[in-house]
């Protein structure tokens, strides 16, 4: 899980797990326990939150979403069709959609409705409508292929540089699958630049220093990172996104009393159940907290291993936690 102010960048959370007591690396058997977490096959050493990187799954679909309102070839109510299996040109892949079926009446399926119940096949063929360099854009825009300014390090997310007119790896990349990678921290920092007019945020955890006796010796002052989208497309998104959680795959991620906007995410892992996402912010009006939670292997948990049933109602339990916060 990473929370973190949209509109400063101050992380106000970052939990990974399994985690280890950093106590025991102290005293006569520091170097036996390190070796011990070392070989630890559940990588507790690994900071998942910023040095690991994952397939988006459908939260990959935002930055879709982005590229088409860019380009002016989509509006919400833009209707895409609406297939129950997508054939791949030029070659034997399909896409379905979760649970199989269609997204819609079996015709056409609005944009906006596509994201709602993030449709697949619908986002699919949009990505290949818009093409490889449009999507390949908007994720660099979203700061894809680039360092994370940071107090730490963080691995780079990627999207393919090299899709080129290969369109089966467009489409299995616009649903945020294939050689697609990015972080926790990334698709936090994503949802935060929705969140903040299309302007990203550099991150940062520490906010002054202090000498021995208090005294302020530095503070940090927010700075921008990236702008992602403009004004006016992250509203029309940030619109979509609310519905997504008011009444699409993400509404197990509303808290009473707060106007939310999310986006699940089910991320195919070969040979492994499913990682599955979600990602928001809130209160849409004047977002405070934007979110990421993935949970590795999530695919095998809730009531169908969605990014809905089990990574949505993490991010209403930390949102709730921050808005008594704020009282």
């Amino acid at each position: 899980v990473v929370a973190l102010d949209p509109a400063t960048g101050a992380i106000l959370a970052a939990v990974g797990s399994p985690t280890f007591d950093p106590n025991t690396l102290l005293g006569p058997s520091a170097l036996e326990t390190g070796e011990a977490l070392d070989a630890d096959p559940e990588r507790p050493l690994i900071d998942r939150t910023r040095g690991e990187f994952y397939a988006p799954g459908s939260t990959f679909k935002l930055i879709v979403s982005s590229a088409g309102l860019a380009t002016g070839f989509v509006t919400p109510e833009t209707r895409l069709p609406d297939t129950d299996l997508l054939e791949l040109p030029g070659s034997t892949a399909t896409i379905a959609n979760a649970g199989g079926g269609f997204c819609g009446d079996g015709d056409t399926v609005t944009f906006e409705r596509a994201l709602v119940v993030s449709c697949n096949t619908a986002v699919a063929e949009l990505g290949m409508q818009l093409g490889a360099d449009a999507l390949l854009d908007a994720a660099e825009d979203a700061g894809f292929n680039r360092p994370i300014p940071f107090d730490l390090p963080v691995v780079e997310s990627v999207f393919p540089t090299d899709l080129g007119d290969d369109l089966p790896a467009t489409a299995q990349s616009a649903i945020g699958g294939r050689d697609v990678r990015a972080s926790p921290l990334h698709m936090a920092l994503v949802a935060a630049g929705i969140a903040n007019r299309g302007i990203v945020m550099a991150p940062y955890l520490v906010d002054a220093v202090l000498d021995e006796e208090g005294a302020l010796v530095e503070r940090v002052e927010p700075s921008v990172w990236r702008r992602m989208m403009t004004e006016d497309d992250a509203a029309t998104l940030t619109a979509m996104m609310e519905k997504v959680v008011s009444e699409g795959t993400g509404w197990r991620a509303q808290v009473p009393g707060l106007t939310l906007a999310g986006k699940t995410g089910t991320a195919e892992v070969p040979g492994a159940a499913p990682d599955v996402w979600f990602v928001g912010f809130g209160p849409t009006d004047d977002p405070g907290i934007a979110v990421a939670v993935l949970v590795e292997a999530g695919g095998a948990l809730g009531e169908d291993g969605s990014g809905g049933s089990v990574a949505a109602p993490i991010a209403s339990a930390v949102v709730e936690v921050w808005a008594r916060s704020q009282d």
